[in-house]
């Protein structure tokens, strides 16, 4: 009974989480100008002894709780940069904003959904050099393990797949460089002059497509040289952005040179996909302009997917190949692991790290990331969520409230008057089973009345 009762708490102040993590400790707020104690948390306060902290994980299979949290704050972020809020104003939805879907290129034929029809219909029935056929009459369906799968492994480029994976942030970063040059030769004034004018703010979120590759979605929004708050300086509009974005991809070339191998020249793929946001976009428009709304939804609804759909996400650290075989992820999958084990092992010290990323098939780049200036930031929404669950019940609605918890400080009161004592332990990870949590609510009543 006590048990049960100790371990609903647990459950109630992790709010749900499926993996929190247990910690020891305390932390003190102190006056430094008094020295005198302003507030003091320890978790022998509570009722078994631990605080608990959520896992915060993004993946939806490996906590639904923390997953849906993120999702929302991830929700907020791409919505403040499209029509406002949280710290952006209401006048960035007038901002030329576009959004971009930009693809790896092709490294040999693969099956995949074709809106319907058979996945690669060919009347002359060729067959590549293995003898294997390349072409597909299956009409595949959503959950088809064969879809990503290439018409033949032995003709597939799985080097050339493994590198662009692995210098993808790199295309990336090309890519930004090269789209501020293209933007200032527009509109006809120096790189560095366009700064003054104008700059582009965007968020960017990978999205791994089922062969196993990452492509980019991305909003891009022109800005005035302030950010959100000042309108370009220049005359271009979205459409004219959408140009210069198609432009900047098709000159990305990166030549990168493993040791012992011929040097590959990298680019991103021919399919460059950039459609405006405005507000009068319908919602289920496939071909024309976009809504705001939609954008923010399709993102976000993304990044709480990894690589669970190759067999690999939830079983722990992948460590090899013959590990991803063991826990049962696609012969793709582990083909992509092997190249990505030959280029770690033989490749030169570029790529030795490759050894950490065999689980999320050689890309090393964040799940999202974003400019500065874009909109508000994870931390900002978590500290707002924790200034409201902290107000009191009766006035967590009110206007001071909602005020004081949209405001980007540091909540924590690391200021030059508070001094922050914090001493804390981890002790484990996942919830008591009954019993320990019996003897944990035992002990922690014990400890209070001995103090």
């Amino acid at each position: 009974m006590f048990g049960a009762a100790a371990r609903q708490d647990a459950e109630k102040r992790a709010r749900g989480c499926a993996h929190p993590i247990r910690l020891v400790g305390s932390t003190t707020r102190i006056d430094a100008t008094t020295g005198a104690v302003i507030e003091r948390y320890s978790s022998a306060q509570e009722l078994d002894g631990v605080t608990w902290m959520r896992c915060g994980n993004r993946r939806a299979q490996r906590c639904e709780s923390c997953s849906r949290e993120y999702k929302g704050d991830a929700w907020h972020l791409l919505s403040a940069g499209l029509v406002g809020g949280k710290g952006a104003p209401a006048t960035v939805s007038e901002h030329p904003t576009v959004f971009v879907t930009m693809t790896p290129p092709s490294f040999g034929p693969v099956h995949g959904r074709r809106q319907g029809a058979p996945c690669r219909a060919r009347r002359d029935m060729p067959v590549c050099p293995h003898g294997r056929p390349l072409y597909c009459l299956h009409r595949h369906g959503e959950g088809d393990r064969r879809l990503g799968e290439p018409l033949c492994a032995d003709c597939y480029d799985y080097v050339g797949h493994v590198l662009w994976q692995w210098h993808a942030p790199e295309l990336w970063r090309y890519f930004t460089i090269g789209l501020g040059r293209t933007l200032a030769r527009r509109v006809g004034v120096p790189r560095k002059e366009f700064g003054r004018l104008a700059r582009v703010s965007y968020t960017k979120v990978a999205e791994f497509q089922a062969r196993g590759l990452i492509h980019v979605h991305a909003v891009m929004r022109l800005d005035g040289p302030t950010g959100p708050d000042s309108p370009p300086g220049i005359g271009l509009d979205a459409d004219e952005l959408g140009e210069a974005i198609r432009a900047a991809a098709a000159s990305v070339r990166l030549e990168v040179r493993p040791a012992g191998q011929e040097p590959v020249a990298l680019g991103w793929g021919s399919q460059v996909d950039v459609r405006s946001i405005t507000q009068g976009a319908g919602r289920d428009d496939r071909a024309g302009d976009v809504h705001p709304g939609l954008v923010a939804a399709y993102l976000a609804k993304y990044l709480t997917k990894s690589t669970e759909d190759f067999g690999l996400d939830g079983h722990g650290p992948i460590h090899s190949a013959a590990d991803a075989r063991y826990h049962g992820a696609s012969q793709h999958a582990v083909r992509i692991i092997e190249t990505a084990e030959q280029l770690a092992a033989s490749g030169g010290e570029d790529y030795e790290r490759l050894a950490d990323r065999y689980g999320t098939l050689g890309y090393r780049g964040h799940v999202l990331t974003k400019t500065r200036r874009y909109s508000t930031t994870f931390g900002a929404l978590r500290r707002a969520r924790q200034a409201w669950r902290r107000a009191p019940f009766a006035t967590r609605n009110s206007d001071e409230t909602i005020r004081q918890a949209g405001v980007d400080e540091d909540h924590d009161g690391d200021q030059a008057d508070i001094v922050i004592e914090r001493n804390w332990h981890f002790v484990g990870v996942g919830y008591f089973d009954t019993d320990t949590a019996a003897r944990a609510l035992a002990a922690a009543a014990l400890a209070r009345e001995h103090r």
